[in-house]
Order: C-alpha cells, then sequence, then structure tokens
C-alpha cells in the first residue's frame, strides 16, 4: 500500500528540490531560465531560514514526489497580507494521481489556518496544467504580462 503525506521541507529534500525548481525556471522563462543547481539550491537553503512553514513537499512512501512553495507578503500601498504561491512542481511519475490534489489543497489549507484571505500564483501563460489547476480551485487571471522583443512577440516561435 502507497503512503502518501504532505510535510515540511527537510535538508535531504533540497537536491532534489533545486533539480525541480530548475525545471520550473525552464517553464517560466524559457532561454533566460537560470539552470545553475547550486543557484537554486542557495536560493532554497536561505528561503527554509525564513519561509519553511509554508514550504511542503508530497512524500510517498519515503521520498519527495512533490512540492509546494507559499510565502507571505505584503501589499506595498494597501498594506494587505497575502499568501504567494511561489513554486508547485510534481514529479512526472506521479502527475494526474491524487497527490496532485493533496499537495494543492494542503496549501490552501496553510494559507486558511494563517488567516490569509487572498492566495496569488503566477503562471506562464502556456503552463497549460498549471493554469487547469489553478482554474480547478477557483483562482482566476488578474494581471496580464505583455512582452515585446525586436524578433516580433516575445514567445513567438517557440509557441505560435
Amino acid at each position: 500500500m502507497t503512503k502518501m503525506i504532505i510535510r515540511q521541507v527537510e535538508a535531504r529534500d533540497l537536491a532534489e528540490i533545486a533539480k525541480w525548481e530548475r525545471e520550473i525556471s525552464r517553464i517560466s522563462f524559457g532561454d533566460e531560465a537560470i539552470t545553475d543547481l547550486t543557484f537554486h539550491l542557495n536560493k532554497l537553503e536561505k528561503a527554509m531560514i525564513r519561509e519553511r512553514s509554508g514550504m511542503l513537499v508530497l512524500d510517498i512512501d519515503g521520498c519527495a514526489a512533490g512540492w509546494m512553495w507559499m510565502a507571505f507578503r505584503v501589499n506595498s500601498v494597501t498594506q494587505e497580507t497575502y499568501m504567494q504561491f511561489r513554486s508547485f512542481y510534481i514529479s512526472e511519475p506521479f502527475r494526474g494521481t491524487a497527490g496532485v490534489d493533496k499537495l494543492f489543497e494542503a496549501g490552501i489549507s496553510f494559507t486558511k489556518q494563517k488567516g490569509v484571505q487572498r492566495i496569488v500564483g503566477h503562471v506562464h501563460v502556456h503552463n497549460l496544467p498549471m493554469r487547469t489547476l489553478y482554474k480547478k480551485y477557483g483562482f482566476r487571471p488578474t494581471h496580464l504580462t505583455m512582452e515585446y522583443s525586436e524578433c516580433g512577440a516575445a514567445g513567438e516561435k517557440e509557441h505560435d
């Protein structure tokens, strides 16, 4: 029988999660992605000091299978506190499984437990699986970033 739990991140998880963060960077930023694993590992180690409570791991049979990183933010104008969903990643063998929902729901539950009323998540326009997951849980788009490069619309050759 498979044992699936959600737990806080541990130091032993960071090497694998750094690889996932590199993949998230590639999905989000394409050619401009930071792919240096040492960069991602250092970023995670620093974040564990101040944001560990919002760094959750989907653990299946004792192994990290997914990851969610949440951080408290404060709107500089309104001073409203909100939660930013910084990263969400499911290892390929576990995509489309109950673990995806279990981890995402743990993030929403964490936010509610902390008394935060609003969650913000940024997603690349072409990341359809993540956009679908956000939509499933009632998130709605609020901003769209437009880019231009001298060779035409940003990403035009890759996706259109």
